[in-house]
Formats: C-alpha cells, sequence, structure tokens
C-alpha cells in the first residue's frame, strides 16, 4: 500500500492547507457574523483577536508550506510535531504580541487600524521564530534586569533544576 513516510507527508500537506485555507474561511465567517454566540462565546466582542489569531496561524502556515516544498526529500518523522503545532503557536504569538503592542510594552507605531494589526498578526507568524528570540530577550531584560542575548543571564538556579540551553533542550 503505501508507505509510511508517504502518509506523514501526505497527512501534514493535507493538515497545513487546511489551516491555510480554513484561516481565510474563518476570517470571513467572522466578518459575516455567522458565529453569533457559539461555545458560550459573544464572538462580536472578541472577533478582533480571532482575525488576529488566524493571521498569524496563516503567516505560520505559509512559512510551514515553503518549508515543507523545500525540504520534502528530507522530511522525517522528527519533524512531524513541528508542522502540526506551527500554525497552533503562531497563532497565539501573534494574538500576545498584538496585545503586548496594544499595552504599550512593545512599541510599533501602527495606529488603530485593525488591517494593520492583521498585518503584524501574519508577519508574526511568519518569522515566528525570529519573533520568540526578541520576546525572550525582552523578557530577559525586564526580568533579569541585565540586556543581551547571552546565555549567562539566566538568573539563580534552584538545586537539581536542569539549566536549559537557547535552543530548550537539556545540559
Amino acid at each position: 500500500m503505501f508507505k509510511k513516510d508517504l502518509l506523514y507527508k501526505l497527512g501534514i500537506a493535507v493538515y497545513l492547507i487546511v489551516w491555510y485555507v480554513g484561516s481565510f474561511w474563518m476570517m470571513a465567517a467572522l466578518q459575516s457574523g455567522l458565529f453569533g454566540h457559539l461555545f458560550g462565546v459573544d464572538w462580536s466582542v472578541v472577533h478582533e483577536y480571532a482575525y488576529y489569531a488566524l493571521a498569524g496561524g496563516i503567516g505560520g502556515t505559509l512559512y510551514a508550506l515553503r518549508l515543507f516544498h523545500e525540504y520534502y526529500d528530507q522530511l522525517s518523522e522528527r519533524w512531524l510535531f513541528w508542522y502540526l503545532l506551527r500554525p497552533i503557536k503562531c497563532a497565539g504569538a501573534a494574538v500576545m504580541t498584538i496585545i503586548l503592542f496594544q499595552s504599550g510594552i512593545l512599541l510599533l507605531q501602527t495606529g488603530d487600524s485593525v488591517l494593520a494589526k492583521i498585518g503584524i498578526a501574519f508577519l508574526v507568524g511568519f518569522g515566528y521564530g525570529k519573533v520568540m528570540d526578541k520576546l525572550k530577550s525582552l523578557a530577559e531584560t525586564l526580568f533579569n534586569g541585565k540586556s543581551g542575548g547571552s546565555s549567562d543571564t539566566k538568573g539563580p538556579q534552584a538545586p537539581g533544576k536542569t539549566v536549559w540551553d537557547e535552543d530548550e533542550t537539556p545540559k
């Protein structure tokens, strides 16, 4: 029948395409008021944040589709969860980044335009890795009192705890 790796590749391709097309469809459905009150949520209140999440998901999915195409022959089971989690992580990061901009913690002058924020959310999803590097640097500056991206800024460590390096793998 099918080889195992071919099934993984097919599954990833279908999953990413459903996320990509589905996110555009969800934006249109939210704009049309299709959902109203669903799952106990008044979507008219949070529709802007749903747009940001969907735009971040679109950006992350587009990036994942590009990498899927570029590295199709090198795809292994090891990358399965990266592809599965990418749109979800990008959607969450997009919403939180917009909230950080709105709160004034991160400074970027976009005005109050929803379209500008949707554009930023897309870029956050597309450039997720770089955004996470910047947020990590910001968190280290805010909470350790030190600036810079060096790995010495980890702060005190409790006895018996593992120190994690930059890519979050155990040392």
